[in-house]
């Protein structure tokens, strides 16, 4: 059940929970199939007064359930779900997930007399449906699809036992080995899944990443803005864009030639990587221009970055940058911020170069 052997980083959390929710919001169908099912077998085979209780508890054992992929919807759109939050959103669904199957396999112990043989085997039959749905459901979360099986089949030999038929200890025997056998399987299932999704993951980020200085690219910047805008217009928080330009790029070009062109931007990108923060992206914007998103920033502290930014490639690489800082001001268009941080850049560059300038909020 531990599952940080299995393929593992924030990137691939965050993608694996989020088709974790999207297979439990397309299994409710099936649930609400199971619980009609089982709902009719115990209303003919128990009582009508059991199959009333047992469905009231059932309904009541899915609402953290339901309630939790209604608030993950509702975060995921407002783009408050990070890759961050992904394991702690995986452990939310686990737990809530637990309680609701709990409620289904109760009722197999509800009171059947004399049927208890007719009803344990439908509500076995029926388990193994929901099994084989709930495997594929919860496939990309290996506890889960670990917690769920125990519960369905230790439910069933649990009766079986109760039963004391020496076809039952029989079926019991059976049982157990199946299990095992499922966990081995599922387990292998589960690899094979999330390494798929780390591929996928690694195929989109070869897309989105800039090959010769592996920082973002203007498709990333796309993709990026896409969250980040609608989020701060929403929460209002300021976030602020560094857009820098190399000194004398060309000249510098022809004098030593493209391939110390290309070293050098390899140089200046990695500057910019030490100076940034995680929250930050960095993406090479133009031939030698780059770009630096700072979320959640305000201008006096995206400032001291673009100072930081100048100095470390005064340091480590033989040419300077300009730069200008724009902060995003509430009311304006993300292609508005990019054009005012341009004039900012233009002005420092018209200033003498190897400065910053900050753009009017």
């Amino acid at each position: 059940m531990d599952q940080s052997k299995l393929p593992h980083s924030p990137e691939l959390d965050m993608e694996r929970v989020q088709i974790l929710y999207a297979n439990v919001r397309t299994g409710y169908i099936g649930v609400s199939a199971a619980i009609a099912l089982l709902f009719f077998i115990a209303n003919t085979y128990a009582s009508p007064l059991a199959a009333r209780y047992w469905l009231l508890g059932v309904v009541i054992a899915n609402l953290p359930r339901l309630w939790l992929s209604l608030r993950y919807g509702q975060n995921k759109r407002a783009g408050r779900i990070t890759e961050a939050d992904a394991l702690k959103w995986d452990r939310y669904m686990a737990l809530a997930s637990v309680i609701a199957y709990a409620g289904f396999v109760a009722v197999i112990y509800l009171p059947y007399g004399n049927n208890a043989v007719i009803g344990t085997l439908l509500c076995a039959f029926v388990f193994m449906l929901l099994a084989t749905g709930g495997v594929l459901v919860l496939s990309t979360s290996y506890v889960q699809v670990v917690a769920f099986l125990s519960l369905v089949m230790f439910s069933i030999i649990g009766k079986f036992l109760l039963l004391q038929q020496p076809l039952f200890y029989i079926a019991v025997a059976i049982l157990c080995f199946g299990y095992v056998q499922l966990l081995i399987h599922t387990r292998r299932h589960t690899r094979v899944l999330i390494e798929n999704i780390a591929l996928k993951i690694e195929n989109r980020q070869s897309a989105l990443v800039d090959p010769l200085t592996r920082v973002g690219n203007r498709r990333r910047l796309a993709l990026h803005t896409e969250m980040l805008f609608p989020a701060a217009q929403r929460s209002g928080d300021p976030f602020c864009l560094i857009l820098l330009d190399i000194d004398f790029f060309k000249r510098y070009n022809d004098t030593h030639g493209h391939s110390a062109g290309d070293e050098l931007l390899v140089k200046v990108a990695e500057a910019l990587g030490q100076c940034s923060r995680g929250q930050d992206l960095i993406v090479r914007y133009g031939g030698e221009e780059f770009m630096v998103v700072l979320p959640r920033t305000a201008l006096q502290d995206a400032e001291a970055i673009a100072q930081r930014i100048l100095a470390r490639v005064r340091e480590q690489t033989p040419v300077t940058v300009s730069a200008g800082v724009a902060v995003y001001n509430g009311d304006d268009s993300f292609e508005t911020v990019v054009k005012r941080a341009d004039e900012a850049l233009y002005h420092a560059k018209d200033s003498g170069r190897d400065r910053y300038h900050l753009a009017p909020a």
